[in-house]
């Protein structure tokens, strides 16, 4: 048996626990970047082999026609034949046929206008996707004109007075506390 000095031997031990210490968080911690998820303002949901990306309606108020967006994709490239999909929001119904491997742009590629949505704007709206027979459901986000990139999307146009109640205030205002004016002197 070889002898190991006790200062080797501590070395050694220094060396593990630090390496130990370097990978311990990610080892033992939730990493965020494992998590799949919708990066964008609506919700995503897989049925058969049609996957829908970004779904989200965009409406003035409850009761109000809503424009329904994001992506309808086939996903399996290697399929016999297209996808019969139809989407079903609060009575509407709206058809699609994907070739295998295709992608429909819902704001781009077709207008699916819903003419009244059961929900108002900050809430989620149930929809129902049949592919090729086979219904499921899933919740949709509503939102409206308040973000400027929807206002050119609402059916019935932008109602400006929707932002009657916000306020700039010194948290607010141009690129937050550090570009507030509260002299109005230009610095």
């Amino acid at each position: 048996m070889k002898y190991t000095s006790p200062a080797r031997r501590a070395a050694a031990a220094a060396v593990l626990v630090g390496a130990l210490g370097a990978t311990g968080c990610s080892a033992i911690n939730y990493q965020a970047t494992t998590h799949v998820y919708s990066g964008s303002d609506g919700t995503m949901f897989d049925a058969e082999d049609v996957a829908l990306r970004h779904m989200v309606l965009v409406a003035g108020e409850e009761g109000g026609a809503a424009r329904l967006l994001g992506l309808a994709s086939h996903t399996n490239s290697a399929a016999a034949g297209p996808a019969e999909v139809s989407l079903e929001v609060a009575g509407d119904s709206f058809d699609l046929t994907l070739e295998p491997g295709e992608a429909v742009n819902l704001e781009h590629d077709e207008e699916f206008i819903v003419s009244a949505i059961d929900t108002g704007p900050g809430s989620l709206q149930e929809v129902t996707v049949a592919v090729d027979g086979t219904e499921e459901t899933f919740n949709a986000t509503v939102v409206d004109g308040t973000l400027e990139e929807y206002r050119d999307l609402l059916p019935d146009g932008f109602d400006a007075t929707v932002l009657d109640h916000l306020e700039h205030g010194p948290d607010t205002w141009g690129g937050g506390a550090a570009h507030y004016d509260a002299d109005g002197d230009g610095h």
